[in-house]
């Protein structure tokens, strides 16, 4: 049994709306759904540097009605390199359809048009907003949000043709007790075959608008490969953050990335513009 404690936790200094984080080659990537430039911290947690990802505007957070809204992304191979591939929401057409190709090492940025992979998405759920993303035996997985009024958090499975990936199928994730919370954050630990996830509880009844901020969840599924080629999925084990530290009070756990078997980062938005990362063992 996993017993998760917070080692410590960082405020980020005008840094808004932390959505997803990654950790490669001893760095930190985190990306807001409002923000226009990727931070990049390393391993002690101190800023490194700013990469533009859109075009800034006059505020620092993007309106909501043009922001492309990442809020997932995943680590994934591509002509020999590893690179992050961040995901739009898809809540809103067509400011949120687009995924974003960046590679670390040359800080290249290409934009992808998902349009038509997201209509594939959007016949498959009621209302489609990506929150979460990982890779499992390559195939990309995303997680659909629920909200007030689509109550079930979904996982779809794609193939990981980064330019067209194809939709393969779908998986409930059944919640304890009925949870009424919001899929957030995933990531995958090939080493265990551990599925990681994280949930928040955020009053809203659809897919664009922010609701009351309740609380966050560290979830994760032993065994994961295997289970994950099913239509519904239980989790081993879930807690709440807030029971952990109250530390995690009013903090909305966006993203979760492994640093280690034995250690996690997540990052957190409290819907005000601020963001705020937090160091767990296992």
């Amino acid at each position: 049994m996993i017993q998760p404690k917070l080692i410590n936790h960082r405020f980020l200094e005008e840094y808004p709306s932390g959505s997803t984080v990654n950790y490669l080659d001893r760095h930190f990537y985190i990306m807001g759904d409002d923000a226009s430039e990727i931070m990049l911290l390393n391993e002690e947690m101190q800023e490194v540097e700013r990469v533009s990802l859109l075009a800034k505007g006059e505020t620092m957070r993007t309106p909501k009605a043009t922001k492309a809204d990442i809020e997932a992304s995943l680590i994934v191979d591509y002509e020999n390199e590893a690179v992050i591939l961040f995901f739009g929401s898809g809540s809103l057409t067509p400011h949120r359809d687009s995924a974003f190709l960046f590679n670390p090492n040359t800080k290249q940025i290409t934009q992808i048009n998902y349009t038509a992979f997201y209509n594939q998405l959007r016949m498959e759920v009621a209302h489609l907003n990506i929150e979460a993303a990982t890779l499992v035996n390559n195939h990309f997985l995303l997680g659909i949000r629920a909200n007030n009024s689509s109550p079930y958090n979904t996982i779809a499975v794609a193939s990981s043709d980064i330019f067209l990936p194809v939709f393969k199928h779908k998986i409930q994730i059944k919640l304890p007790l009925n949870l009424p919370v919001g899929i957030s954050g995933m990531d995958y630990d090939f080493k265990t075959d551990r599925l990681f996830m994280t949930f928040s509880s955020e009053d809203t009844s659809n897919a664009l608008d922010d609701g009351q901020v309740g609380d966050s969840y560290l979830a994760m599924v032993e065994n994961a490969a295997q289970k994950l080629l099913n239509t519904e999925l239980s989790l081993d084990f879930m807690v709440n953050l807030t029971d952990l530290d109250a530390v995690f009070t009013a903090q909305k756990i966006e993203g979760v990335s492994l640093i280690a078997s034995n250690r996690l980062i997540l990052v957190a938005d409290d819907d005000l513009g601020n963001t705020r990362i937090f160091t767990m063992s296992l």
